[in-house]
């Protein structure tokens, strides 16, 4: 198989990689950033906050307040989710949860 690098494409097809691969897994994802300077910048665009999966990420690892402050802002569908899971079960903010599961489910 012939490999062809992915600094010579545009870089928004460069950025659409890097969303999907944020879309798939942070490991993935932190392997990417560890592979250039490009890459790791790329990488670090608030934007790429939107296609995280926080669901997937194990809630043993205490994720940073700031990572989901962030994919909360960019409208994170996971975070929509967790914050409409918040509001009806710690807060009894019942219209703020339609709210937000709607938000998550047109996501």
């Amino acid at each position: 198989m012939e490999y062809f690098p992915i600094i010579e494409m545009p870089e928004k097809i460069q950025a659409l990689v890097v969303e999907r691969v944020a879309s798939n897994s942070f490991q993935d994802l932190y392997r990417l950033r560890a592979s250039c300077k490009l890459m790791k910048a790329l990488a670090d665009r608030r934007r790429v906050c939107h296609f995280y999966d926080v669901l997937s990420v194990p809630w043993g690892l205490n994720m940073c307040a700031e990572l989901l402050k962030t994919c909360y802002a960019e409208r994170n569908p996971s975070t929509l989710y967790i914050k409409g899971v918040q509001f009806i079960f710690t807060l009894n903010l019942e219209e703020e949860r339609v709210s937000l599961m709607k938000l998550a489910a047109d996501a």
